[in-house]
């Protein structure tokens, strides 16, 4: 599992490092922007699918909103089977 953010810089991030929580918003940000998709059609028709920047931004807003405030380092984190 090497695709894991480090301890510490959760750590960081949730004292309010801002490269820390960066770090964080990078490695998620192929799975915002997947999240963050929406259809729109043009004057003929055609439907694209692009990413709605303000969606975007909501989704990163509320993930370090819920690292700042909701995550409790001190409880252990639920094992995997």
């Amino acid at each position: 599992m090497s695709d894991l953010i480090p301890y510490h810089i959760i750590l960081s991030a949730k004292a309010g490092d801002g490269k820390s929580l960066q770090t964080i918003l990078r490695h998620y940000a192929s799975y915002i922007a997947f999240f963050s998709k929406r259809s729109f059609y043009d004057e003929f028709g055609n439907c694209y699918e692009l990413i709605d920047e303000d969606i975007r931004q909501r989704i990163e807003a509320k993930l370090m909103y819920q690292i700042i405030t909701k995550f409790d380092p001190y409880q252990s984190p639920t094992q995997h089977r």
